[in-house]
């Protein structure tokens, strides 16, 4: 810092050639001079008259008296204008006051974490203002702007702001956009001192690699760069969620190690040097009381309706003129690599494009300087900030009230839907062969001809992001939608969000984008959130599929078990009733499978059960179902089915078990016989239980008749009889 920089005097003299009479303040200003004018001229016509009197007699000065009358009552209404006037500045100087610690307890309110950051940051600031011997000017600019600096973080999502770890890179590039933001908020604001230019620039660098415009050295404001080390002494002083708070000695000598690379050296030495002051400045600054917010909103309003139209907010605003190197200590874990950035034709000095592929947050503005809008303005930003806690909280509540794994699919494409303009969504997942992934869910424009779609795991974008378990993003849509019958031209770029659990990969979500529409920083970042509870809801998903597929599944022979068999017997029902057909349902029974049970083991009749049912199963038609009951009971569900087909099939099941054997160890096998019944809906009854106890009765009818007719040979088989033999015993 040069001297001149920190010189008094020479800086109020800069300030008093640069002044300029516009605003209230000024029109206030020309109106006391006014006054003082007509008091000097009542004075001066008061001389005069006792000048005349001597000079040319009483009856002459008969004409004085009204001309001093008239001074005085002009002299008077000045008087009063003025008093009126000045009471009207100071209204507007307490709205204004007002405001600003209004703002200052909003942004303290949006962390919980740092209550009070922003007075504190006021105390070191004003402190090693004081002890810099700075202009009025930058003293005043430097007591607001230590309060307003963070109300940018009014367009950040809250889940950002209090994150317990690291930030990423797309992550941290939001929270950098909050110094242009807040500049933005304030730039219709008519403050008398450099406040925009502190409240932009208090996270540039000392070596120019600071943001959002990558100033150097002096060129960055003075309130700027006091700004920017009490900010930074105070995060490091205090506790945040990711760590702890260190010593002020600590802070002090972090800082230092910056200084002429982050951190005015000048600024740093006064803190060095006046510590122990610094430190007081806070203790000597009272908390504000629990209902703060509230008096300071309602002294805001007192003061409003106070006033009348005075044109403050009319004119032209003042032309606007990180601490990345402590890691962890200041939650940013990258550094501000920024670097001279063009003027926007048309914008404010200072005002940079926002970096390709970010969202913008400047406003774009007319030659006087008013804002006239923009497609993303600063408006805009605060309510998408506050809309995306609300869709991710929403998001992460609805995910978590499904675990239908087709459910959940659809909730995840709807919600990205609401925070991503994509135009086609496709949600991949792993097969159980672990090489390929096949289109499960698909939302969108060409959900037809992209539905069920199957990518092998290092094949075009999608099989590229999950063989690296990371985002990937291409410019060629043809990368993934080759072969399928689509119009490319359709869509810009793919993007795709590979789904981790655990470490392990269950699948990638793929966003194709509509033609012109890019995929921005702000969709990653949400996008990566999104992933992650997805992640975790479809794997729910899947498990409770796995579960509940178990639970109708007898693990031993892999067949449905009787809980499946009385569900889909009702829906079989239905499909009789409307076409008009009978349905057969056969209960079998293992004959002397006890036996097997006794002279071999358990293990050896397991082995048994699953043989005997895959021959069970080879003998049924595809709509067939077979079940296992339990133990060495089984039973079919023949849809659309009579009698005279059921008995058919019947004597084929036992001539085919009767002919198995399972062969053992030296020379030894198992073998058995199998009895059934038959029950056939509607004639033998309606209901599953009554056609379950029909088909009962009628088995242990078979299996006495076989007993009873077994002979010497081999296979012992009972003919059915071709008719049904109803109800009768």
């Amino acid at each position: 810092m040069s001297p001149t920089a920190l010189c008094p005097a020479h800086a109020t003299e800069q300030h008093k050639e640069n002044m300029q009479i516009s605003g209230p303040g000024g029109r206030l200003y020309l109106m006391a001079v006014a006054a003082a004018g007509a008091a000097l001229a009542g004075t001066a016509a008061a001389a005069m008259s006792l000048l005349l009197i001597g000079q040319i007699g009483i009856v002459s000065s008969v004409m004085v008296p009204p001309i001093l009358l008239l001074a005085v009552l002009v002299y008077r209404s000045y008087k009063r204008q003025v008093t009126e006037n000045l009471k009207r500045l100071d209204d507007l100087m307490q709205v204004h006051l007002s405001t600003i610690e209004a703002l200052a307890l909003a942004i303290d309110a949006k962390d919980p974490h740092a209550q009070g950051h922003t007075r504190r940051v006021q105390s070191y600031a004003l402190e090693l203002a004081r002890r810099l011997r700075i202009a009025r000017q930058d003293y005043e600019a430097v007591r607001a702007a230590s309060l307003l600096h963070d109300i940018g973080k009014l367009a950040i999502p809250d889940h950002l702001l209090n994150k317990p770890g690291k930030l990423s890179d797309i992550e941290y590039q939001k929270v950098k956009a909050h110094p242009a933001v807040a500049a933005d908020i304030l730039a219709n604001v008519h403050f008398p001192y450099p406040v925009l230019p502190a409240v932009r620039h208090h996270h540039e660098r000392w070596d120019g690699s600071g943001y959002p415009d990558g100033l150097r050295g002096e060129e960055i404001p003075l309130a700027a760069r006091i700004l920017a080390v009490a900010d930074s002494f105070e995060a490091l002083t205090s506790d945040r969620a990711w760590r702890g708070r260190k010593s002020p000695e600590e802070a002090c000598s972090l800082i230092e190690a910056w200084s002429g690379i982050q951190f005015d050296p000048a600024v740093v030495t006064v803190l060095r040097s006046h510590l122990p002051e610094v430190i007081g400045a806070v203790s000597a600054v009272p908390d504000p009381p629990r209902n703060a917010a509230a008096a300071a909103r309602a002294h805001l309003e007192e003061a409003l309706a106070r006033l009348d139209s005075t044109g403050i907010w009319n004119g032209t605003p003042p032309v606007a003129a990180d601490p990345g190197g402590f890691g962890d200590s200041l939650h940013h874990s990258i550094g501000a690599e920024g670097t001279r950035v063009p003027q926007v034709p048309g914008g404010p000095a200072g005002t940079a494009p926002p970096p390709e592929g970010q969202t913008s947050v400047w406003l774009e503005r007319d030659t006087t300087g008013a804002i006239v809008g923009r497609q993303t303005s600063v408006l805009s930003s605060i309510s998408s900030a506050h809309r995306e806690v609300y869709a991710l909280y929403e998001i992460a509540q609805t995910l978590g009230s499904s675990l239908r794994l087709s459910e959940v699919l659809d909730l995840v494409a709807t919600k990205i839907g609401q925070l991503v303009p994509y135009r086609t969504c496709v949600i991949y997942l792993l097969e159980d062969d672990g090489e390929s992934l096949s289109a499960r869910f698909v939302s969108g424009a060409n959900l037809e001809h992209l539905r069920g779609r199957s990518v092998r795991l290092g094949e075009g974008i999608t099989g590229w992001a999950a063989s690296q378990r990371s985002n990937r993003f291409s410019n060629s849509p043809d990368l993934d939608l080759s072969g399928a019958e689509v119009d490319l031209s359709e869509y810009s770029t793919v993007a795709a969000f590979p789904l981790i659990h655990d470490g392990k990969v269950l699948g990638v979500i793929t966003l194709h984008f509509p033609k012109a529409v890019p995929c921005l920083d702000d969709h990653i970042r949400m996008m990566d959130i999104i992933a992650k509870l997805a992640a975790a809801a479809i794997f729910n998903g899947t498990i409770f599929a796995e579960t509940q597929e178990s639970a109708l599944t007898d693990i031993l022979t892999n067949l449905p078990n009787s809980r499946y068999l009385r569900q889909i017997f009702e829906q079989e029902k239905v499909r009789c009733q409307q076409a008009g057909q009978p349905m057969a349902l056969l209960e079998a029974d293992l004959d002397t499978f006890k036996a097997i049970n006794d002279r071999y083991g358990h293990s050896v009749g397991d082995r048994y059960l699953a043989e005997v049912s895959r021959v069970l199963k080879s003998h049924l038609r595809e709509r067939d179902i077979l079940v296992r009951l339990s133990g060495d009971e089984f039973a079919a569900l023949l849809p659309m089915t009579g009698f005279a087909q059921a008995a058919l099939l019947a004597e084929r099941l036992q001539q085919s078990v009767d002919l198995f054997t399972l062969r053992l160890e030296e020379g030894k096998v198992a073998r058995s016989g199998l009895s059934i019944g038959i029950a056939l809906y509607p004639m033998d009854g309606e209901g599953f239980e009554d056609l379950l106890v029909r088909a009962d009765h009628n088995m242990y009818q078979n299996k006495a008749t076989r007993k009873n007719a077994r002979l010497e040979r081999a296979p012992n088989i009972v003919p059915f009889p071709i008719k049904n033999p109803g109800k009768a015993g």
